[in-house]
């Protein structure tokens, strides 16, 4: 076991130190892209907006009145209740009914999210489809900003930044610096070399004719807006993100519901990899081809890691324990007794101390980058490099739901 621990660990402190190098090379190279604007729009094509929503009554008006809020001249408006058992009808009709702009799919039966998106795109006549979830809020703006970067052909989709809406626990403080980071300044950096592997659910921007060559959502993809994003290299189209235009999103408040939401996100992302399993070292996908393998490599790792330590940990406690057990050792005796040896410190120790130092340091470095204060971050960022340990809990309960076939659900 300890040969796999040492090696679990060097793998992981080379991969997460490449990969660590590499975002930091971009982000300074190419700092002037971070926030670069596109020429304005010269005309105007109709937009429709996609809002899916399952029981969603506590948060759905929120929605709506932000949508209501959008200064754009040629937009439209579906949402589809996905048979909800809630009051999220009543919400809607109340919310709309004197909008022209809206329309409402009040279906009974509940099909799931992407089956939801699929039927609002049916409906649409927008040359560009907006899907958006049922929690979130969007600047008033995001049009103007987001769509001068489909001006290449070639794009077929625009994410843009994804950021919590008023983090209050320790742990959504945590999962707010995790989004402005990966779901935004790393979408951003990753948009540079056309590796982007998702359109976030709570806001981003399509072709329609793409949506159609393509197939439109999987229904059978509990991650769809992963899913898609597969799809979209596959078919030769790019994926841009306007890192100034912003959605605000929620998290759960619990970890529980952290916990479920993270294992349908990891369980529909393996899901995903096997489902397109060809595009691993595929060449013709680019830097996309390559991405995807590394990142589940750096997962593997991490969880062989984080299962080794733990067996070690628990097996040389147990250990100890049993041998202190002949002597008639007293711990309370000995609880503050604490001796710093410098050169007792082990490699391995100097590895993950290293691997704290990098991802603190990217932190800091991308918080700077997206021109966030310190002072209001302060409590995430210092917890964020414990998330480690969440991601093995998260990955392995998404792991063991695929293996025993249990059905995910979006909601």
């Amino acid at each position: 076991m300890n040969v796999v621990y040492n090696a679990a660990v060097y793998i992981v402190f080379i991969l997460s130190t490449y990969f660590v190098v590499l975002i930091s090379l971009v982000m300074f190279v190419y700092k002037d892209r971070l926030h670069e604007k596109k020429k304005p729009l010269t005309h105007y094509p109709t937009v429709s907006v996609i809002v899916p929503a399952f029981n969603e009554e506590h948060k759905i008006a929120e929605t709506i009145v932000s949508l209501q809020q959008v200064v754009y001249p040629k937009i439209e408006f579906i949402v589809v209740n996905d048979g909800s058992s809630d009051g999220t009808s009543t919400v809607v009709r109340k919310a709309i009914e004197h909008d022209v702009r809206f329309s409402f799919i009040d279906r009974k039966e509940n099909k799931g999210k992407a089956a939801s998106l699929n039927e609002g795109i049916s409906h649409a006549k927008g040359e560009f489809v907006a899907c958006m979830d049922a929690d979130s809020v969007v600047e008033p703006d995001i049009f103007s900003k987001a769509l001068p970067y489909f001006d290449e052909a070639n794009v077929g989709a625009v994410t843009v930044s994804v950021e919590l809406k008023n983090p209050k626990t320790i742990l959504q403080k945590i999962i707010d610096i995790e989004y402005i980071i990966g779901l935004s300044l790393f979408l951003k950096l990753f948009s540079i070399y056309n590796c982007v592997f998702v359109t976030p659910g709570p806001f981003s921007i399509y072709r329609r004719n793409m949506l159609h060559e393509i197939g439109c959502f999987d229904p059978k993809n509990i991650t769809e807006d992963h899913e898609i994003a597969y799809r979209i290299h596959k078919h030769g189209y790019a994926i841009a993100n306007c890192h100034h235009a912003k959605v605000y999103t929620i998290t759960p408040d619990t970890f529980k519901g952290i916990y479920v939401q993270r294992r349908r996100w990891y369980s529909g992302a393996i899901q995903t990899l096997l489902q397109h399993r060809d595009i691993i070292f595929n060449k013709k996908l680019g830097v996309f081809g390559y991405f995807a393998p590394f990142n589940y490599v750096l997962v593997g790792s991490g969880l062989l890691l984080f299962y080794a330590s733990t067996y070690l940990t628990i097996s040389r406690l147990l250990e100890t324990l049993w041998h202190y057990h002949y002597t008639n050792y007293n711990f309370f005796d000995h609880l503050f007794d604490f001796h710093f040896d410098i050169l007792a410190i082990s490699r391995i120790y100097l590895v993950g101390f290293f691997a704290f130092l990098f991802t603190l340091f990217i932190m800091v470095a991308g918080l700077k980058m997206t021109g966030k204060h310190f002072s209001e971050k302060k409590v995430g960022l210092l917890g964020f490099p414990y998330m480690f340990f969440l991601y093995q809990l998260f990955w392995s309960g998404a792991i063991f739901a695929v293996l025993r076939g249990k059905n995910v659900k979006w909601r």
